[in-house]
């Protein structure tokens, strides 16, 4: 059990290198996405194929795509970019997924390996794991939070990673560009994975559960994959999509934690910056609110119950053909 106490959060370090007990410990999978072509580390390749915004894909697609960006463009305006400075302490009976979802990536990774971030937001979480590859690109729909990403790369020095506007439905990449794909939190588009992805590499998607924040949903009576929770997991859809895509599915690991807010407001400020409840208002959701503060409030603050899931795949390798 891991037990994180979480106060203002502040930019994190970005650089989190292959270690060696990783680089020993690859297994023929991971060894394949190696195999890729040499690429320079330390130069920036724009990405000049990128989909232009405007040519997107489906229509109501479009409409939930274009809604995150402008959500997670207020956060960005708003509080600097996409962390949290509500306090709490968190107890992670399973594992803490982004550590984990940290070193599955980071063990894929190789000098010459390129690596597809999708909905990159400000970019500190792909900053942390870009040193194990040697080009990275994060895309993403949101004007502002790719501002701070870029900042925030500057900051860093990290010139092979670049951040690009771009729709993850058609990011126009050549077939087979990228080693490794991952989405954290963000869209999953298979079939788009799948082709720009090389033979051999992988897709490391984190999603989040249909038990996630549950009581507090119900006491709202809305929120993200609202009344879900008795359906299929989501993570078995996931695996479902990349399988029908083509894919090998190699991990499907849930994670159940608890986060503990040190007071109402750091729940009330935590609502804001995510969107767990859509179109969270303090004043206009008071009375709800009010009510899941007093049902869940404990010794170590106020409860809220986490589900996420992480969910690998890989890209069969292609096969050589015999001779004649």
């Amino acid at each position: 059990m891991t037990i994180v106490t979480r106060d203002a959060v502040t930019p994190a370090a970005f650089g989190v290198p292959e270690t060696e007990s990783q680089r020993s410990t690859k297994t023929p999978a991971m060894a394949a996405v190696d195999l890729v072509e040499e690429f320079p580390r330390k130069t920036k390749e724009p990405v000049r194929a990128l989909q232009p915004l405007a040519d997107r894909g489906s229509r109501e697609g479009a409409r939930a795509m274009t809604m995150d960006a402008e959500f997670y463009s207020r956060v960005a305006e708003r509080f600097g970019g996409y962390f949290s400075d509500a306090r709490s302490t968190d107890v992670f009976a399973d594992g803490r997924p982004d550590a984990v979802f940290d070193e599955l990536v980071t063990a894929l990774g190789a000098p010459h390996a390129r690596l597809l971030d999708v909905g990159c937001a400000d970019g500190r979480s792909l900053l942390r794991i870009s040193r194990a590859y040697g080009a990275v690109i994060g895309i993403d729909l949101s004007p502002s939070m790719l501002e701070c990403a870029e900042r925030f790369r500057a900051e860093s020095g990290l010139e092979h990673v670049t951040f690009e506007p771009c729709d993850a439905a058609r990011t126009g990449l050549p077939d087979g560009y990228v080693a490794v794909v991952t989405s954290r939190r963000g869209p999953l588009i298979a079939q788009e994975f799948e082709r720009v992805l090389r033979p051999g590499g992988a897709v490391v998607y984190m999603g989040i559960g249909e038990q996630d924040a549950r009581e507090l949903k119900e006491t709202f009576g809305r929120g993200q994959n609202f009344d879900s929770w008795n359906s299929r997991p989501l993570s078995e859809e996931i695996a479902q999509e990349l399988s029908d895509a083509g894919l090998i599915v190699t991990r499907n690991q849930t994670f159940r934690f608890e986060e503990f807010y040190h007071s109402a407001g750091d729940l009330d400020t935590f609502l804001q910056q995510v969107p767990i409840v859509d179109h969270y208002d303090p004043a206009a959701d008071k009375e709800a609110f009010d009510r899941y503060v007093a049902a869940v409030t404990v010794d170590q603050g106020v409860r809220l119950s986490r589900h996420w899931f992480i969910v690998q795949a890989q890209k069969p390798a292609a096969v050589e053909p015999s001779p004649s």
